[in-house]
């Protein structure tokens, strides 16, 4: 089955168990290879439990112990949109997390009792399955490469800016070797969270009016998400003809500086949580489109925080900022503290 623009649909099983059996070993084994590396000796001087392979090793038995939903009790208003394609970072010799990695980190956004649009790669949509169990019916999966995002044919011109003199000149974000000014497919996939957004609100599986992006892997593994699963932000439905977003910092401070923000090395609007009414969105998207061909033609090049700085100071009745750090989301927008671990 394929969905409108032809992008494949990965539909669940209608007969017998065997398929979903198939399809929950495969999650498994994924899983289960981001867990092998507990096996390692810890560093000296670092006990097991303080490791990054101890926390894969938690996650991993979070993820074998998952029994799947039980009765419905979550708001379903809204809708809850995220994405994990696989650009290789795992293989990178810096700034490097695997794509196994990053599905044990989803797991926490997968048990969220919301409404929920899944875009991911073919190998991880066995895991989104066995972690929506129960929810089938409130779940969307389809399949995405790097390749079908529209943003892809701009890789070559990215790749131009990165190598350019020019861009390099007096560029913290290339001094540090950080991703967003070296690596092309990382920029893509930054900029793709409203095209999800967008391809979301235009199929609307749920007939909502409220979509929520989050970042596959918001938290990083930590538990900063609702215990039970149910969120209720109804806070948020308060400003449905704009684009909330979270602000570390005054972003009003850095307008002077507008120009030469993507040669810094700052984080201010983070990029893992962005909600907004489906018309405010539309907008945002439209906007953001016209920016990336404006930033190419002007050799600029950066990831999605800069951009919506930069479209604030161009547009800021669209946006409705948060004084919240990076995970704050489900702490500032839950209007039940009890689901609150």
């Amino acid at each position: 089955m394929r969905s409108l623009d032809n992008t494949m649909l990965v539909t669940w099983p209608r007969r017998g168990l065997k398929p979903l059996m198939k399809a929950t070993l495969v999650a498994l084994l994924l899983v289960s290879l981001a867990a092998v590396l507990v096996f390692r000796a810890p560093l000296p001087g670092l006990h097991l439990w303080d490791t990054k392979e101890a926390k894969l090793n938690r996650d991993s038995r979070m993820f074998f112990e998952w029994e799947g939903f039980g009765p419905e009790k979550g708001l379903y208003n809204f809708t809850v949109v995220t994405a994990l394609v696989d650009i290789g970072r795992g293989q990178w010799n810096f700034q490097s997390r695997g794509f196994n990695e990053y599905l044990l980190y989803m797991q926490r956004v997968l048990k969220l009792d919301v409404n929920m649009v899944v875009y991911i790669h073919d190998r991880g949509a066995p895991t989104v399955r066995w972690m929506r169990r129960g929810r089938e019916h409130r779940t969307r999966i389809i399949a995405t490469n790097l390749e079908d995002l529209p943003y892809y044919k701009y890789k070559s011109q990215i790749q131009s800016v990165m190598d350019s003199e020019d861009y390099k000149r007096d560029n913290e974000l290339v001094r540090k070797r950080l991703c967003e000014a070296t690596i092309p497919d990382y920029d893509i996939v930054q900029w793709s969270k409203l095209y999800f957004l967008h391809r979301a609100i235009q199929s609307d599986p749920f007939r909502n009016n409220y979509f929520i992006w989050i970042d596959a892997g918001y938290g990083r593994g930590e538990d900063i998400h609702p215990a039970d699963g149910v969120w209720k932000p109804l806070k948020l439905f308060s400003h449905m003809d704009q684009v909330t977003f979270l602000e570390r910092e005054d972003v009003e401070t850095y307008r002077p500086l507008v120009e030469r923000l993507h040669k810094m090395s700052i984080n201010i609007i983070p990029g893992g949580f962005v909600g907004g009414g489906a018309p405010a969105l539309e907008r945002l998207y439209t906007l953001q489109q016209q920016h990336v061909v404006d930033w190419l033609h002007n050799g600029v090049v950066d990831d999605d925080q800069t951009m919506w700085m930069q479209l604030y100071f161009k547009h800021p009745a669209l946006f409705n900022l948060v004084r919240a750090d990076w995970y704050d989301a489900f702490k500032i927008f839950n209007e039940d503290p009890l689901h609150i671990p």
